[in-house]
């Protein structure tokens, strides 16, 4: 067997196992992908809401630099009272479902909300929020914030504790206008402002 046709023999044996290892992937995500999970999807809200119970964590949160609306950066200042980091992006359906009614939080309840928007630029951002509540949203780092924080799919979000102390992980969209399930992990009741 000459030098080229080995070559040729190995490059077919390689992309031989790629077509299957691309085939093995492609099985395991079709049940998510038919019940309407797979980020990007146009399945309603409702059809992804978290149902799960928030999981209680106790690290202290990682010195994020994000970026404000102006274009200067900072690291997330520590909360002074209750905070919600959402980590959330304009492309993910569920997270913009979810997003008005978690910035809404604030007026209603003694919580602070932060939320990371994982875009390229403000552009789609801002078009989204459209003055909504251009001071809770932030950018951030896709890589860092992912990878600091543990994320692995949106929307996710973190209740911080006052000094800084991670206490609560909430992974999938929620109803944050549910009063039940507030009630169910909120620190206190609705402000009586």
């Amino acid at each position: 067997m000459t030098r080229a046709l080995r070559w040729a023999c190995a490059l077919i044996a390689v992309q031989a196992a790629l077509i299957g290892a691309y085939w093995l992937v492609e099985q395991r995500r079709a049940p998510a992908r038919d019940a309407g999970a797979e980020v990007g999807s146009d399945v309603g809200a409702e059809a992804v809401l978290g149902t799960q119970a928030p999981q209680t964590v106790d690290i202290a949160m990682p010195r994020l630099v994000v970026r404000a609306r102006d274009g200067g950066r900072a690291p997330l200042p520590t909360p002074t009272r209750p905070t919600l980091v959402h980590v959330w992006a304009t492309w993910c359906p569920p997270c913009r479902a979810e997003l008005p009614g978690l910035l809404a939080l604030p007026a209603a309840y003694p919580v602070d909300v932060v939320a990371i928007a994982l875009d390229e630029d403000w552009r789609d951002v801002a078009t989204f929020i459209n003055g909504l509540s251009d001071n809770q949203v932030v950018l951030g780092d896709t890589v860092e914030v992912m990878s600091e924080l543990g994320v692995h799919a949106l929307p996710a979000t973190f209740l911080v504790e006052p000094g800084g102390r991670m206490a609560l992980r909430f992974d999938g969209a929620r109803d944050w206008s549910d009063a039940a399930f507030l009630r169910s992990w909120m620190p206190e009741g609705p402000s009586e402002d």
